[in-house]
């Protein structure tokens, strides 16, 4: 079995309203370290959940020998059946 590493490879950020319906997503490379970024109205309050990824090297999907913009799409939309 792998061993999880110890530090993220990225966060996952997801915002709450009161009645537990998303209201917004994203993903950062960094944890934030406060949440003044958030933009809102001063009475608002704020349901985040901030959730560690950790990379599986074992579930890599890896695209090689790509040569151009053009080949490269064709390619994605190949692997995945369209866009």
């Amino acid at each position: 079995m792998q061993e999880i590493p110890k530090q993220p490879y990225a966060w996952s950020i997801e915002e709450f309203n009161n009645d537990g319906d998303l209201v917004w997503s994203s993903i950062s490379q960094f944890r934030p370290t406060e949440l003044s970024w958030i933009r809102d109205l001063p009475t608002k309050k704020h349901n985040i959940v901030l959730t560690p990824l950790y990379k599986d090297e074992s579930k890599a999907e890896k695209i090689t020998g790509i040569k151009s913009y053009k080949e490269s799409t064709q390619k994605m939309m190949e692997a995945y059946n369209g866009l």
